[in-house]
């Protein structure tokens, strides 16, 4: 975690969710577990991590409430309201041993949120999760962040407003994260078919990027489960997660049919890797990267049975 002073501080509590605003461009958020975060292994899901981190970025829900007292956090997608919003074109997630050393049914987390790169068109924001009664750190994530105009889906330039109001020593990275290099896919590799569908999109109208992530988990576990890779034989719930990176590169929005290949990596143990495509267009890319000997996934014989 970085610790740093900030002007000003505000508190307010929504639905039994803390915001701690350090100042418009800092801040934490505290909860604890949501219903239906918990997968089949007692663990908060990859997909639902990501969610509450997204909630964090976009800051509290009631617009006309907080829009004033987090301008930086709030993007209206209305095209009445406003023509730029930031879509985002990477995430990766570190997840800590510490996050699978703990139960999950209770667990009070912490994000603390900060802008931490700022380019022409483009920004970073970097999130730690922590428990919130023991301070230990569980998850660090970096997202990179495009201004983009609503409307011609070009980028834009960041308002000049970031510039004068973001402190010098808030930004801890010099250049965005470049992404991974994808191994080639094999010609045999598992393939996935989803369908987008109107749960699956958020309020800019297409799939939202945590529902992406949680495709990849499914095609990974399919694959799994019917014995098309050597280092995975069961749910991937049942594997302790060390790192996730998505590259997003296309958008999707209801009713869009999605394949999803999954494959291991040639050199790098205990990682899958994950292409998504609509039609012959590429739209994501991500790699899964597990701790090995994860031993949740010989707690019980019927694993599969489960499923």
């Amino acid at each position: 975690m970085v610790s740093r002073l900030f002007c000003g501080r505000i508190e307010i509590d929504v639905s039994n969710m803390k915001y701690l605003a350090h100042s418009d461009y800092y801040f934490s958020y505290v909860s604890g577990p949501h219903y239906d975060d918990l997968d089949k292994n007692d663990k908060i899901s990859p997909w639902n991590l990501l969610f509450h981190i997204e909630t964090e970025l976009s800051g509290p829900h009631n617009p006309d409430a907080t829009s004033k007292l987090y301008p930086a956090f709030y993007f209206p997608v209305s095209k009445t309201e406003s023509t730029v919003i930031g879509f985002t074109r990477f995430i990766q997630m570190t997840i800590l041993p510490a996050y699978h050393q703990q139960s999950h049914w209770n667990l009070t987390i912490q994000k603390d949120h900060w802008y931490s790169y700022l380019g022409n068109t483009s920004y970073c924001q970097d999130v730690t999760v922590k428990n919130a009664l023991t301070d230990e750190p569980l998850v660090e994530a970096v997202f990179h962040d495009v201004n983009v105009d609503f409307e011609t889906r070009q980028p834009s330039k960041l308002p000049e407003k970031w510039f004068r109001e973001i402190s010098s020593d808030q930004l801890t990275r010099s250049k965005p994260p470049q992404g991974f290099k994808q191994p080639i896919r094999p010609e045999k590799s598992y393939s996935f078919t989803t369908t987008v569908t109107s749960s699956c999109s958020d309020s800019n109208q297409h799939q939202n990027m945590a529902i992406y992530l949680k495709n990849c988990w499914d095609a990974g576990s399919a694959a799994a489960c019917s014995n098309q890779l050597s280092q995975f034989n069961t749910d991937l719930a049942y594997y302790n997660l060390k790192q996730v990176s998505f590259l997003y590169q296309g958008e999707v929005v209801i009713g869009d049919i999605l394949q999803v290949a999954c494959w291991e990596h040639p050199s790098k143990s205990k990682m899958l890797c994950f292409a998504m495509t609509k039609g012959s267009e590429v739209v994501g890319q991500c790699q899964m990267e597990f701790y090995p000997n994860s031993p949740s996934m010989l707690k019980s014989n019927h694993v599969k049975a489960k499923l």
